[in-house]
């Protein structure tokens, strides 16, 4: 398991974000040449899960499809690693909120999202599902991705105003 302070391989570990079922999500710094640095998620398997082969497997998918999908509108998969046993996946990251994190300050202020910004948000969704949906291989056949989790959970809104789907 990573945690604050490590370093792997490009990447030092900043802080941990959050955990999911499958994974953890942290924030670190990636560093190159001539003092390159950029902030980026890594999203790690639990190591509780290291033995699921089709745990595995769907983490390892999720990296390799992402990587093919470069709208705007979805979070860029940057690089897929592996430390010993463990798998981590390299995005990057979108310096904001989740639009649920957003929807529960908003509610906790009696307020909503006015219908415009609504469906602002709700239009670059659809730009980057129907970017994931129009995923090919190398050979320019269709993948037939489908996002099974669109939630506010899963959209991201940057302090730059952009709305990044991820998952």
């Amino acid at each position: 398991m990573f945690a604050v302070g490590d370093i792997v391989g490009s990447y030092t570990i900043l802080a941990h974000l959050r955990s999911g079922g499958m994974a953890d999500l942290f924030l670190a710094r990636r560093v190159g040449a001539a003092g390159f640095r950029r902030l980026v998620a890594v999203k790690v398997v639990h190591p509780r899960h290291a033995g699921d082969e089709q745990l595995l497997r769907m983490f390892l998918d999720e990296a390799l499809i992402s990587a093919r999908i470069d709208p705007p509108n979805v979070v860029h998969v940057e690089d897929l690693g592996e430390l010993g046993d463990t798998y981590f996946l390299v995005m990057e990251y979108v310096h904001g909120c989740s639009l649920a994190q957003l929807m529960r300050v908003l509610g906790k202020m009696h307020r909503r999202l006015s219908p415009l910004v609504a469906v602002a948000i709700a239009a670059r969704v659809a730009e980057g599902l129907h970017a994931a949906h129009e995923t090919t291989d190398d050979a320019g056949t269709l993948v037939h991705l489908v996002h099974r989790d669109v939630s506010p959970q899963n959209i991201l809104l940057s302090h730059k105003g952009h709305v990044k789907l991820i998952d």
